[in-house]
């Protein structure tokens, strides 16, 4: 078994969340980054369109919740300092 076969081997153990961030942190240098990639390549290709639908799907659901989260903490924030606000103004009235 050659090294870059050993290596592939590696990668599909992992998994391709864990190669993508690996190689997306550049952790992974010279043949390895290019054996990385190419085999990250032949995964998306034999993806079919219906699991590439469904990864777009999930990840716009979770850019979604991530926006609520974001505009809940926002509006309790700002009504925080509203609350604050109306006490300091009855308390030096």
């Amino acid at each position: 078994m050659t090294n870059e076969q050993r290596f592939i081997a590696s990668c599909e153990r992992v998994g391709e969340t864990d190669v993508r961030q690996k190689l997306n942190a550049e952790r992974y240098s010279g043949r390895k980054a290019v054996w990385a990639s190419d085999w990250l390549e032949q995964v998306d290709s034999a993806k079919t369109d219906a699991t590439k639908a469904e990864e777009s799907r999930s990840r716009l659901r979770v850019t979604a919740q991530a926006r609520r989260h974001f505009t809940l903490a926002i509006a309790t924030i700002l009504l925080l300092v509203l609350f604050a606000s109306v006490l300091l103004f009855l308390k030096y009235r």
